[in-house]
C-alpha cells in the first residue's frame, strides 16, 4: 500500500499535542479506551488519570446514558457467567454473549443487587463452612444448592455471611463495602446504591435495617445509614421511618437523586439522598380484582421512572406508567399491544396456562430520540424488543437456560432480573485485594 506523503509527521504531531490527543481519546468508548493503554506509557498516563477518567464519563454520561447491554443475574447459581443481552445491534439475531462473573471479587459467588449508570452493587453467596450449614436453622431458606462451597477462607465470625461490593465492571475495580457496625449487620435487610455522574464522581451507599421499633401497627420499623465515598464514612445518626407492609425494599430504584420502592394496594416511599428524607410515593390505584394485582416492572430509564401493572385477563395489553414530575401521581406514558409482536413471531410460545408467566419484562428503555424508545421482554426462552412508538418487534438473542443442581432447568418464560451496563471509566479508587 502506499504511503500518503506526511501522514507520519502529522500522526506525530498530533500524538506530540496533548491536548489534541485527549480531546480524540475523549471521544473513543471506554472499552476501546483501555486497550489503548497498552499503546505506551504516555497513552497509560493520560488514560489512567482521574481526571481524564471524570471527563470521559461526563461526556459520555450527559444529560443521560443509554445502555449498551442488558446483565442477566444468575441468582447465585453454580454458572460461573452471567449472560448479557447486546442492545446496540443490527437487525440480525446477536448471539448469546455470557462474561464471567466477578473473580476477581474473590468470593465464590456472586448476584447483582443493583446497577447504577456504569457501577453495580453486588453480594457473595452466604460464606461460612459447608459442615456448619445444615446446622443453621434458616440456611434452607437461602436459594443456595447444598452442594455449594460456602466457604472463602473464614477466619473469624466477622468474615462469615455476605459481602458486598461496589464494582465497574467496564474497568474491574471495585470496592469493598464495609457495614458501619455489628448493629446493622445483624439487621441489615438490603443494600443500595445511589451514583450520578452528573452530580458528583463519587457514590453513595444506602443501608436498610430492621428499626428498634419492629413491627408496628402502620407496618415494619426501618432505619437508613448513608456511606459516602467521598469521605469513606457512613453517616452518624440514621433516618428512622414506617415503611408501609407491602414495601418491595429489596427492589429498590435510583432515579433523580433518589431511591424508590414500589409498594401494593398503599403508598409507598422513597430516600432523597442528598437531603436523608424519606417521604411519600403514591403508587396507582388497584383494581377490584387486587388479588391477581401484578407489579410487573419498576424501573428507570434516562430519569425517567417507570412501572408497569399487569390487570388480570389482559395478556399482552399493559400500560407504561411514569411518576409525574411533580410526583403527585402517575400517568400513562406508553399504551402497549404486543399482538403485532405476535403476529411476527408466530412460534412464540407464551404460556397462558397459569396467570403472570405468559413472559417477564426485563426493561423499559428511552431513547434519545422518542420513536426509538424501547420495552425489552423475555418470552420464551428469547429476549425480545418491542418498539413503542411504531410497534415494530426485533429478537435481540437466546438465552441459555440455566440447569439446576437437581438437574431441572427453569421454565424459558421464568422471570429474570436485567440489570442495565453503561461502559464507564468512573473510578472507585485502587483495586482492592
Amino acid at each position: 500500500m502506499k504511503r500518503v506523503a506526511g501522514t507520519g509527521a502529522v500522526a506525530e504531531a498530533v500524538a506530540g499535542n496533548v491536548d489534541i490527543l485527549m480531546e480524540i481519546l475523549l471521544r473513543v468508548p471506554a472499552k476501546p479506551l483501555l486497550k489503548f493503554k497498552c499503546v505506551s506509557k504516555h497513552w497509560l498516563t493520560l488514560i489512567s488519570d482521574p481526571q481524564f477518567c471524570r471527563s470521559h464519563t461526563l461526556r459520555h454520561h450527559i444529560p443521560h446514558a443509554v445502555p449498551s447491554a442488558l446483565l442477566l443475574n444468575n441468582n447465585y447459581r453454580p454458572s460461573p457467567h452471567f449472560q448479557i443481552v447486546p442492545l446496540r445491534t443490527s437487525n440480525s439475531c446477536s448471539p448469546v454473549v455470557r462474561i464471567p462473573y466477578f473473580d476477581y471479587l474473590n468470593v465464590p459467588r456472586v448476584t447483582i443487587l443493583q446497577s447504577c449508570n456504569g457501577l453495580l452493587l453486588c453480594s457473595s453467596g452466604f460464606l461460612m463452612p459447608l459442615e456448619e450449614h445444615m446446622s443453621v436453622p434458616w440456611a434452607s431458606y437461602f436459594p443456595f444448592p447444598t452442594s455449594a462451597d460456602y466457604c472463602a477462607s473464614v477466619v473469624t465470625d466477622d468474615d462469615c455471611g455476605f459481602r458486598y461490593f461496589v464494582c465497574n465492571p467496564t474497568t474491574k475495580q471495585f470496592a469493598v463495602v464495609a457495614l458501619p457496625d455489628r448493629e446493622v449487620r445483624n439487621n441489615l435487610i438490603t443494600l443500595n446504591l445511589a451514583f450520578d455522574p452528573s452530580r458528583s464522581p463519587h457514590y453513595k451507599v444506602i443501608s436498610i435495617s430492621s428499626g428498634i421499633s419492629g413491627v408496628t401497627d402502620d407496618g415494619p420499623s426501618l432505619e437508613i445509614r448513608v456511606y459516602a465515598s467521598e469521605t469513606d464514612s457512613w453517616s452518624e445518626r440514621g433516618v428512622c421511618f414506617i415503611a408501609p407492609f407491602s414495601l418491595a425494599i429489596h427492589a429498590g430504584v435510583y432515579c433523580n437523586g433518589a431511591i424508590h420502592w414500589s409498594s401494593q394496594g398503599e403508598d409507598s416511599v422513597y430516600f432523597e439522598v442528598d437531603s436523608q428524607c424519606v417521604k411519600a410515593l403514591p403508587m396507582p390505584p388497584v383494581s377490584d380484582d387486587w388479588e391477581y394485582w401484578n407489579l410487573a416492572y419498576f424501573g428507570e430509564s434516562r430519569g425517567h421512572l417507570h412501572m408497569i401493572v399487569m390487570e388480570p385477563h389482559q395478556r399482552v395489553v399493559f400500560d407504561i406508567l411514569e411518576i409525574n414530575e411533580d410526583y403527585s401521581g402517575w400517568s400513562v406514558r406508553y399504551h402497549v399491544d404486543l399482538a403485532p409482536m405476535q403476529n411476527s413471531f408466530p412460534e412464540l410460545i407464551w404460556y397462558f396456562k397459569k396467570k403472570n408467566e405468559s413472559f417477564s419484562i426485563l426493561c423499559v428503555l428511552r431513547q434519545p430520540k422518542e420513536e426509538d424508545s424501547l420495552v425489552v421482554l423475555l418470552v420464551d426462552g428469547r429476549v425480545m424488543s418491542f418498539n413503542l412508538v411504531n410497534h415494530t418487534s426485533r429478537q435481540l438473542c437466546d438465552l441459555e437456560l440455566c440447569v439446576m443442581p437437581d438437574g431441572c432447568a427453569p421454565f424459558p418464560h421464568e422471570r429474570s432480573e436485567a440489570f442495565q451496563y453503561f461502559e464507564s471509566l468512573s473510578i472507585l479508587g485502587p483495586p482492592t485485594a
